[in-house]
């Protein structure tokens, strides 16, 4: 089940399932009961032992808990602090949640640097939302994100496929028409989108082609999105 929660400006996907029921403790079990049924200081009493016994699935969501003020009073630095110990263990959603807050500055000073590195963090264990918030951020010409990370441009899992439906077109160097012209597609051609800036997209070209990052105009590739 997944469940969107918000805490003094944060808002995150939360998958409660993130881990099949055989991999869970009984008593974190227990703590989700509790959870929906709406006994926040049961479920926080169940989870805490496990939380401090370094389990990070207790510890990401006893972060909510606080973030939300559910049962508890609203404290986004505590929130943190348990998310970091979580994704400290390499839980996801809790890598997600960081790079959330340093993305806005909740609990903690906002930096876009650091905020990457937990999405690549939870990008590389397969979290969506993370791996579309880098592709976002790609665009961004602020933060020149593949000269810091290039070895994204060759990761499949980094953007989504999507197809040229026109004749013959040119892709450019950069997002716009006055930008040179770096290779020619054919209609039918597949090019992965690795970010996106207005109108234009930047996409990674075949081998084939070059292998190159380049962009194209929207409007001359369909099927875009995952």
């Amino acid at each position: 089940m997944r469940r969107w929660a918000f805490g003094a400006g944060l808002a995150v996907l939360i998958n409660v399932s993130s881990c099949s029921a055989g991999d869970k403790p009984r008593q974190f079990e227990q703590g989700m009961t509790a959870l929906m049924e709406g006994n926040y200081a049961e479920a926080y009493c169940l989870w805490k032992p496990l939380a401090e016994r370094g389990y990070a699935e207790a510890q990401y969501h006893i972060g909510w808990l606080y973030a939300n003020g559910n049962g508890l009073a609203v404290d986004i630095e505590r929130a943190l602090a348990w998310w970091m110990r979580a994704a400290a263990g390499g839980h996801a959603d809790a890598e997600f949640a960081v790079g959330l807050a340093y993305t806005t500055g909740e609990g903690i000073k906002k930096d876009l640097d650091e905020a990457v590195k937990w999405y690549l963090a939870a990008a590389r264990q397969g979290h969506g939302d993370a791996r579309d918030i880098l592709v976002r951020l790609n665009g961004d010409p602020a933060l020149d994100l593949l000269q810091a990370h290039p070895e994204l441009a060759r990761e499949a899992w980094f953007g989504w496929m999507a197809t040229i439906n026109s004749g013959r077109i040119n892709v450019r160097a950069g997002p716009g028409t006055g930008h040179k012209i770096v290779a020619s597609l054919e209609k039918d051609a597949q090019v992965r989108i690795i970010g996106t800036r207005g109108e234009w997209l930047m996409v990674a070209i075949p081998p084939a082609k070059g292998g190159t990052v380049a962009w194209i105009h929207k409007s001359l590739v369909s099927s875009v999105g995952r």
